[in-house]
């Protein structure tokens, strides 16, 4: 019995590096679909934390590792990324099986992986001779220039592609000064995709965990309202440190606050029992309408007041959980 145990137990080990494998070595190597491969990366590692536990879930991390550094003929920017989203996997289970709330377990699992990702990038620019921020810009002019390119290929106006042109520097100048936000941003999507995922995944294993439950219930703490309000004044005073402060500040609250928008929408979703069909279509709406994401934030953002879910009131002492 006990040897029967330990080939299924070996069994689903070599399944979770086949699969997380598989989806890492996906995202580098198709278009399109590999930024969605690259978003759920992070899933299988969560899974098979939860499954498995630390060690295990260990070994496949490292494994999947060491077969993309093969796949891709070895060390490159985008296994660094990839490091990044495995790493976010496991920290997110590691904090679930603490069975913290959400907010801390999506919390607690980015600043992992920004502390992480800053540390290995000023210790490689140490010894490259580069300095942190000379690497970052690097990459970044690296990257335009190849989105440039693209355009060319695809045939865009030449006066609009001398006017990016001229503009890469002021570009350059913009994006590394927002990329600490833009990547927690980033860090903090992927994590709430995840572990809505996982929630739909591991509904069957019965996993009693607080961020399992009544996700469209979920609600930012009061006080970030006043973040909001404090980023919008810096927006507003001299002097080019304070305004980058200030921007940084607003793109990571956009995005929390967005998440509130979403879990209003999802409520209401549920309650009126509108079909999966049409659920599917409306979240891929938001996602390639870029203008929905901030109408869902400031929806996420007067809900400190105008509380749309009537949140512990009689009639909703019972909250319908989020089922997609």
């Amino acid at each position: 019995m006990e040897t029967a145990n330990q080939n299924k137990s070996h069994k689903v080990l070599l399944s979770g590096i086949a699969i997380t494998s598989l989806i890492c070595a996906l995202s580098i190597s198709i278009p399109i679909l590999g930024f969605i491969c690259f978003l759920i990366i992070p899933l299988p590692i969560f899974y098979y934390r939860i499954n498995l536990g630390t060690k295990k879930a260990a070994i496949v991390t490292f494994c999947a590792l060491i077969f993309l550094i093969f796949f891709s003929g070895g060390l490159s920017a985008d296994l660094y990324f990839i490091a990044g989203m495995l790493l976010l996997g496991f920290s997110m289970g590691e904090f679930v099986e603490k069975n913290l709330p959400v907010e801390k377990i999506i919390g607690y699992a980015c600043g992992v992986v920004l502390f992480a990702a800053t540390f290995g990038l000023a210790l490689y620019g140490n010894i490259s001779n580069l300095g942190l921020i000379r690497l970052v810009s690097d990459y970044i002019v690296k990257n335009l220039e190849l989105t440039l390119a693209l355009y060319k290929s695809m045939g865009m106006p030449e006066e609009s592609i001398l006017m990016l042109s001229n503009s890469m520097e002021q570009i350059t100048y913009v994006l590394v000064r927002i990329l600490p936000s833009l990547c927690a941003a980033g860090l903090l999507f992927a994590a709430w995709l995840n572990l809505l995922l996982a929630k739909i995944i591991l509904r069957t294993e019965k996993f009693a965990y607080q961020a399992f439950v009544q996700l469209n219930a979920w609600k930012t703490p009061d006080f970030l309202v006043w973040g909001v309000i404090g980023c919008a004044l810096i927006l507003l005073l001299p002097g080019s440190f304070l305004k980058m402060l200030g921007l940084n500040g607003m793109v990571v609250l956009t995005i929390i606050y967005f998440f509130q928008g979403i879990a209003i929408i999802s409520f209401y979703l549920e309650k009126k029992k509108i079909p999966l069909a049409i659920k599917v279509l409306l979240y891929g709406t938001i996602i390639i309408q870029q203008i929905f994401i901030l109408a869902i934030a400031g929806i996420g953002f007067f809900d400190v007041w105008l509380n749309f879910r009537k949140l512990g009131s009689n009639n909703n002492d019972k909250q319908i959980p989020l089922s997609s």
